[in-house]
């Protein structure tokens, strides 16, 4: 191997890692056949060279000699062990991004003067051919209440012109009544799951998904409607995410002040400015910025869109007027490239496009992972430079 390869870099760095919080999930139930330590360092690895696969991850262990690297003499973990791992410790990752920040800060890096908020849409695992309308619900449910009174029927003159006693199996409801009354409850705590989420916004087109029914339908970037999560990110001068969290609202409008938050228990630190585009506006959250002693910028127009039409509201009134200021101008000038760059990065060169895991603890702490993987790589591109 290469002295230089990446791979030597994510060793050294796990291992200086306290992985408390991991080893505290073991205590109670024995032994573990496998050091967290390890396979944390082949997902960190594998999500820095694009490989989100635990059964690639496993192939990988055969043929390349960087994996083998991590594994050392060890026995090789299966992929089923290697999976687990990650689901294990969803909601984990969030101290691994954490620490990289910390080591990032040994090495004179995370500036949160001016730090940059944004978001984007990153595809669920399921897709439209596993979801059903709320029409196509109500009348499945319909459907499937029929054919259970009609085989309860049939079932009951059966069991009136049969001997009971004759090779009888002892009970139980037979397999087609049982497939049918379970899908009708899937269906119908789908349904009411919907209801509430929509409320008297529901429409008949409405659907949600049986493989992931958090996930939610979303415009992507392409223009297309998927079901995904929207992942966020806060983004320091530097270029290092200093705080990650995942949303199921498709619209960014109630997550600056979360985020503001979450930058400071990630960093232990408020930032100086946080500095995010018109999809972080309302006047409610200018309202609690004010209140908190928080300085922002949040553009009152879309960049794209020229002049934009003078706001009615005071605080945005005024946030319009902070934007004329040179200063302002300038500052938020860079904040396309310092905010979508992570994003580009992960999607292109980190091949991270799609969700894994389920449900939105399980992909919380997928993204989590995803930015922790981030950031080795921008301190691997400042370890390089340094030389």
């Amino acid at each position: 191997l290469d002295p230089g390869d990446p791979v030597f870099f994510v060793h050294e760095v796990v291992e200086q890692m306290d992985l408390t919080v991991f080893e505290s999930r073991y205590s109670v139930i024995g032994e573990h056949a496998y050091p967290p330590r390890l396979l944390l360092k082949l997902w960190l690895f594998g999500v820095t060279q694009g490989v989100y696969s635990g059964r690639e991850i496993a192939r990988r262990l055969h043929w390349d000699l960087r994996f083998r690297y991590l594994v050392g003499s060890a026995e090789h973990p299966d992929f089923r062990t290697i999976n687990r791992f990650r689901v294990r410790h969803a909601a984990d990752f969030s101290e691994i991004l954490r620490q990289t920040l910390l080591l990032a800060r040994a090495a004179k890096m995370v500036r949160l003067g001016v730090v940059t908020v944004d978001g984007t849409k990153i595809r669920a695992n399921t897709s439209r051919h596993k979801a059903m309308s709320h029409k196509g619900m109500v009348e499945a449910e319909e459907r499937l209440t029929l054919e259970i009174r009609a085989i309860t029927r049939r079932l009951d003159e059966a069991a009136r012109e049969e001997d009971r006693d004759d090779d009888h199996d002892g009970g139980g409801l037979p397999k087609e009544l049982q497939d049918r009354k379970v899908r009708r409850e899937k269906i119908r705590a789908l349904r009411e799951q919907l209801e509430a989420e929509k409320g008297e916004k529901l429409r008949d087109q409405h659907q949600k998904s049986f493989a992931d029914p958090e996930a939610q339908m979303m415009k992507t970037g392409d223009g297309s409607l998927q079901y995904s999560y929207n992942a966020q990110a806060v983004v320091s001068r530097d270029g290092l995410i200093v705080a990650a969290e995942l949303t199921r609202e498709a619209t960014d409008f109630h997550q600056l002040v979360p985020m503001t938050d979450a930058v400071e228990k990630m960093t232990g630190e408020k930032p100086v400015l946080m500095v995010a585009d018109k999809g972080y506006l309302s006047e409610a959250v200018l309202e609690q910025m004010h209140a908190r002693g928080q300085r922002c910028l949040v553009a009152t127009g879309r960049e794209d869109k020229g002049e934009a039409k003078w706001p009615s509201q005071p605080l945005t009134q005024a946030m319009a007027r902070t934007l004329r200021l040179p200063w302002a101008n300038q500052v938020y000038g860079k904040r396309k490239t310092q905010a979508e760059r992570p994003f580009a990065e992960i999607k292109s060169a980190m091949k991270f496009r799609r969700f894994s895991l389920r449900g939105v603890v399980k992909v919380g702490g997928e993204w989590g992972l995803v930015c922790a993987g981030f950031n080795l790589r921008r301190l691997m591109a400042a370890a390089v430079a340094i030389g």
